[in-house]
């Protein structure tokens, strides 16, 4: 087989070169639509130029035929690989699998067979032979009726390819047709140039230009997907993305008009589109004569806006950004608006219905107050007449009297400590709790409260250690609320607990020499972790049992909590069913004094 050089080949072989060139960038851009198929279409022009050098070079009949036949390969896939091109560049929603394209190679598989079985029956090329008065040998071809079937199939594609780059074309916007105008006129050049060569007009050509105006339209392509960088995107992607929003969106330029807008904004504007493009901002928001003022010159803005111009009023997230061009002057502004209207109603019901239950607490927090003042005078007088008649009546000959009025005494006092417990949480809920501070004797607070909590522990035959540490001498805090505290806890402990032992430790706070820390654990029955959780809830108990079995109201630890960080302490539980409890008090040595304390001791 020999080799002949002609300039013709110079050509070719460049366009060749180009293809593969533009074929490598549409890899290096492969996640952008219609980038792969463009990748495979310029590889496959890029072989068809690549053998059709080599096919003119030969000299030889075979040389030429055996050449011409493997040039076909690209010859009958660039056509498959437009198509496929053209379909994802329009609808980027539908990325092109291999599923996909098989089906458009069926017919490209069955010529390749034909043509290298051509010699057996011609239907490809009826007749063929070299014609070597020229400047180079070439084929002289008598075409047979395959060709001409890959031909109608071929330009049926084509076909398809360039009418939904017209569909696509006439839907997209003017800001964007430029990049698939660049495209649609790339479709026209090998369309014109192959008419010609397959035409009466062939012998005009010394070389086949389709495969080199295939190259013109993939440069075409690249430029328009790759050149223009609009949003690296292709329009029609674009146009699928913002059309498909449920924001409105507006384009403004830097006279202040509208250049392009999506269809939610024109919902929401409710008007014609020459009524909104190339018009003013003025007259595209005539009913939003503020917002237009407020927001004319600013480049950019995130903010709350409110339309009062309809019935019920509408509420807009507005966001406001410059746009620039590749030299990075300002060319325009995007202004994006997000209806939050049901999100906005959402948020003044809750915040009415808060009030609502704000207003209820109050009235709440009030009566019981009321209710608390109201009880506890006549208990008062109640507890005061029953002690008197005891020691009146000590030494009566009736010996169940005294008997009977202590009873009365003891139920009145029991009264007497649940109201407290109201008012002091109607106090705690209403912000009006107070703190008298004070510099007070740690071990004469403790001892009271054993002498208060001494009827209690032998009530149920608990016995009661304290462990008061030397260096814990003073405090300077609520006397009143502390001693509140440690009863509150000791006499939950002493009635959870049956023949069992409860130890008051009081000591510095190991984690902070600047806390006093009472600890209080018992044998008791224990909590579990779930009960824990919840234990310092008002009226709040670990289990209903409980309150048949030992009483309460499920005040006291929500007290004895709110009390605590009243004076910028804490109190903690930890316990285990059947296996006791603890409960550890962090309280400061020196409770800081507020501006209100202050003015009480004074």
């Amino acid at each position: 087989m020999t080799w002949q050089y002609t300039p013709y080949i110079l050509p070719i072989f460049v366009s060749a070169l180009i293809c593969f060139a533009v074929a490598y960038l549409a890899w290096k851009r492969r996640l952008i639509p219609g980038a792969t198929p463009l990748m495979f279409m310029m590889l496959s022009i890029g072989q068809w130029l690549a053998f059709y050098v080599l096919e003119i070079g030969s000299t030889t009949l075979e040389g030429n035929l055996f050449w011409a036949n493997v040039a076909y390969l690209g010859i009958i896939a660039a056509p498959v690989f437009w198509l496929l091109f053209s379909m994802e560049y329009t609808n980027p929603s539908k990325k092109i699998t291999w599923r996909t394209a098989v089906p458009w190679f069926i017919e490209p598989l069955f010529i390749v067979f034909t043509i290298w079985t051509d010699m057996f029956h011609h239907l490809f090329r009826a007749s063929i032979f070299l014609n070597s008065s020229g400047p180079f040998a070439y084929l002289e071809v008598t075409r047979g009726p395959v060709f001409w079937v890959h031909v109608l199939y071929s330009y049926g594609m084509l076909l398809y390819g360039t009418y939904l780059l017209i569909r696509a074309y006439r839907h997209t916007t003017g800001l964007y047709k430029s990049q698939i105008g660049v495209s649609l006129v790339g479709t026209l050049v090998p369309w014109i140039t192959n008419i010609l060569y397959i035409s009466p007009l062939a012998s005009y050509f010394i070389i086949d230009p389709t495969p080199m105006a295939f190259t013109v339209t993939g440069l075409m392509f690249a430029w328009g997907i790759f050149g223009f960088r609009l949003m690296d995107i292709s329009p029609i992607a674009r146009n699928w993305l913002i059309e498909q929003m449920d924001d409105s969106m507006f384009v403004i330029d830097t006279l202040n008009r509208v250049v392009d807008f999506n269809p939610a904004a024109q919902i929401l504007l409710g008007k014609p589109t020459n009524q909104i493009v190339g018009q003013a901002v003025d007259e595209v928001f005539d009913d939003w004569g503020k917002l237009v003022d407020r927001y004319r010159y600013a480049e950019r803005a995130s903010t709350t806006i409110r339309v009062n111009n309809t019935t019920p009023t509408r509420y807009f997230s507005l966001t406001l950004s410059p746009l620039h061009d590749k030299q990075g002057r300002l060319n325009g502004r995007l202004l994006m608006l997000h209806n939050i209207t049901k999100q906005r109603q959402a948020e003044i019901e809750l915040r009415e219905a808060k009030e609502a239950a704000e207003a209820a607490s109050r009235a709440k927090s009030t009566f019981l107050a009321n209710v608390s003042h109201e009880l506890r005078t006549p208990l008062t007088a109640i507890i005061g007449y029953s002690e008197l008649l005891q020691e009146q009546t000590a030494n009566a000959e009736d010996a169940t009297l005294p008997l009977r009025l202590e009873k009365i005494n003891v139920s009145a006092d029991h009264l007497l400590h649940i109201i407290n417990d109201l008012l002091d949480l109607s106090k705690v809920e209403a912000g009006e709790m107070q703190l008298n501070l004070d510099t007070f004797s740690l071990a004469s607070v403790i001892e009271s409260v054993q002498v208060v909590i001494q009827s209690t522990l032998a009530k149920n035959q608990n016995k009661l250690r304290v462990n008061l540490a030397d260096n814990v001498e003073t405090m300077f805090a609520d006397q009143a609320k502390v001693r509140q505290i440690l009863l509150n806890i000791l006499h939950n402990a002493a009635k959870f607990t049956e023949a069992g032992k409860i130890t008051l430790t009081v000591q510095k706070n190991p984690d902070d020499d600047a806390q006093i820390m009472f600890q209080i654990t018992d044998s008791g029955i224990g909590m579990s972790q779930t009960q824990i959780e919840q234990l310092f809830r008002p009226f709040f108990q670990a289990d209903v049992s409980t309150t048949r079995r030992f009483g309460g109201t499920g005040l006291g630890l929500a007290i004895s909590y709110h009390l605590c960080k009243l004076m910028q302490g804490d109190i903690k539980a930890q316990s285990q069913p059947g296996q006791g409890s603890c409960f550890t008090i962090t309280l400061p040595q020196v409770v800081p004094q507020t501006e209100e304390s202050i003015e009480e001791r004074a």
